[in-house]
């Protein structure tokens, strides 16, 4: 009777073992399959200063550092865009 009762909690664990083995593979095939979202356009964007030939300088110093504000306005939108979709994936939420 004790050699029954071991064989059935043995065939238990196998099955329970094996239901692990196939959600492990599933989730991995699901984390596999996640594509991610494209890159916005805007954070490809260069920026140019805007300075023209023969402008005064204070006017093209004025421009450079509008087209930096800029620039630097976008890297911050994009590493926001970005955080959240890192924290996205990181937490499972798509």
């Amino acid at each position: 009777m004790a050699a029954l009762c071991s064989l059935i909690f043995l065939s238990a664990c196998a099955t329970n073992d094996e239901r692990l083995r196939r959600a492990a593979a599933l989730s991995a095939q699901v984390e596999a399959s996640k594509e991610l979202p494209g890159y916005p356009e805007d954070c490809r964007r260069k920026e140019a200063s805007g300075v023209r030939v023969g402008e005064p300088l204070d006017i093209a110093l004025i421009r450079t550092d509008q087209a930096l504000g800029r620039a630097n306005a976008r890297v911050l939108r994009c590493s926001r865009w970005f955080d959240e979709i890192k924290q996205g994936y990181a937490g499972g939420v798509q």
